[in-house]
């Protein structure tokens, strides 16, 4: 009998757990549905900067939007390869490593940042490189402008 009521609670505690994670917390309904988030576009707002913080010298900024938004508002060079890359990692910029190269010591810092959404979901980014070469061989064309 105790076994019996275990079960049953364990099961009804399993259904309730799918079912939120499905539908959002209980008594609300979910907000972006799956079929939403994969016809989500990335746009993003991209900034380059020449030393440690996103403000320093004068920064240079983009937009990059990438399918299916269509690219109107897109002021990046090559948005084709730099949506190509966003999309090999799943936006986690952080994971970016595109031409693991040698580049001198020296050190010469420049500060990238993008903001906006990735897939419908927030992005938000910020990392200092040691020196421009640096930069480029880690994010390739996704801060080349």
């Amino acid at each position: 009998m105790k076994t019996t009521r275990a079960l049953a609670l364990l099961a009804t505690t399993l259904l309730t757990t799918a079912l939120a994670s499905a539908t959002g917390p209980i008594g609300t309904a979910a907000t972006t549905s799956p079929s939403t988030v994969l016809a989500a576009g990335t746009s993003l707002r991209l900034t380059v900067a020449h030393g440690e913080t996103p403000s320093s010298g004068t920064p240079r900024t983009v937009t990059l939007e990438c399918p299916p938004y269509g690219g109107t508002a897109t002021t990046h060079p090559d948005p084709v390869t730099a949506c190509r890359l966003v999309d090999s990692v799943n936006g986690d910029l952080n994971r970016l490593d595109v031409d693991p190269g040698v580049c001198t010591d020296l050190y010469d810092p420049y500060t990238v940042t993008a903001s906006g959404t990735y897939r419908g979901h927030p992005l938000s980014f910020r990392h200092t490189y040691g020196n421009h070469c640096v930069l480029l061989r880690t994010t390739g064309a996704v801060f080349d402008f």
